[in-house]
């Protein structure tokens, strides 16, 4: 990718669809679709509270609120973009729960098929309430952002056919000159980004992509974005990241990355990352993390360099990291428990 197009990124983001003077009735139609005779885990009214708060100055307790018809909905959203983002957020909503109830599904799909949303996040959530892991793991990989691997990579699908779902994640074959180019990240100037990733790899003993076992080079587009967005690597932390990723683009693939981040690192009792295995369930609800979540997603708004989709971050890494965060406009987190992308938590 030229400087020019690294410069310049006319993106749409996740909620920008939604009008400021609707933001009460978005808050209305998750409330009439997932609340119904009460949440099921309190971590659903907090998460969606801080969401509201951090991106909207919306602030109004998600357990009183009332709610709305599907009609009052369908009338006041006519854009299917917007339908598709309450559609999104709803998901998101219920996938915060460790079992999810046949009726809160049932809710969702029968406010989706009113509002005409038919997308890939559908099926997901449907293939795990059904049981069906591997499916689910594999669509949420190929429809989310590691799809996109196959535009740099042409033995990309033919891999993913021998090797299934891990093939998204994890470098299979050996590439020589790409674990070399990671490694010569070393030589960057002191305070450049593709130093700072070359520490980030140190201080983990993380291997270099490129080498059998490593993360896939496709993968490794988001450790960049750990260390301009300053997310470390815990579970928590890889919520944060996607949630940051997910509001710096319009993809349709985006809401899917941040659920598969989601269900990994929060809900791993119910899907295994195909990264990193298994992780203890409930994270999000240790104090302070829903707003760590709406904090992320507010920093992912205000970011006007789309980290989603793939470029040569090697373009740049000489580049002092200070210098691409204010250019990019990474503006500071507002949360003080978040841990930074040096800080092993």
């Amino acid at each position: 990718m030229t400087r020019q197009r690294l410069e310049v990124y006319n993106k749409v983001m996740f909620f920008k669809h939604i009008n400021t003077s609707q933001v009460p009735m978005m808050a209305a139609a998750i409330v009439g679709a997932c609340r119904e005779s009460g949440w099921a885990l309190d971590v659903q009214p907090q998460l969606l509270g801080a969401i509201f708060s951090a991106l909207f100055n919306f602030d109004e307790d998600f357990r009183t609120l009332p709610a709305a018809t599907i009609d009052e909905v369908a009338a006041a959203f006519p854009n299917a973009e917007q339908r598709r983002e309450i559609v999104d957020l709803m998901l998101i909503c219920e996938l915060c729960l460790h079992e999810i109830p046949a009726k809160l599904s049932d809710s969702i799909d029968r406010w989706a098929a009113d509002l005409g949303v038919n997308d890939i996040d559908l099926t997901v959530a449907r293939e795990l309430a059904q049981g069906a892991q591997a499916r689910a793991q594999y669509d949420l990989y190929r429809n989310g952002f590691w799809g996109a691997c196959t535009e740099i990579d042409p033995a990309f699908s033919a891999l993913i056919e021998a090797n299934g779902a891990r093939a998204f994640a994890l470098t299979i074959t050996a590439d020589p000159l790409e674990s070399a180019r990671w490694a010569a990240l070393e030589h960057c100037p002191p305070g450049s980004l593709g130093r700072g990733v070359w520490d980030f790899y140190q201080q983990r003993n993380f291997i270099f992509p490129g080498t059998p076992g490593a993360v896939s080079k496709g993968e490794s587009h988001h450790d960049w974005v750990h260390v301009l967005s300053d997310y470390g690597t815990s579970p928590m932390g890889e919520v944060e990241v996607g949630a940051f990723r997910m509001t710096t683009t319009d993809d349709s693939g985006a809401a899917l990355t941040f659920i598969a981040g989601q269900l990994a690192f929060y809900q791993g009792g119910i899907m295994p990352s195909a990264l990193t295995g298994l992780h203890a369930d409930h994270i999000l609800e240790k104090p302070g993390g829903p707003e760590r979540v709406a904090d992320a997603l507010r920093r992912g708004r205000e970011c006007t360099f789309d980290t989603y989709h793939m470029f040569d971050f090697f373009e740049v890494a000489s580049e002092p990291l200070e210098t691409l965060r204010q250019r990019w406009n990474f503006v500071p987190k507002s949360v003080a428990d978040s841990p930074s992308w040096d800080e092993i938590a």
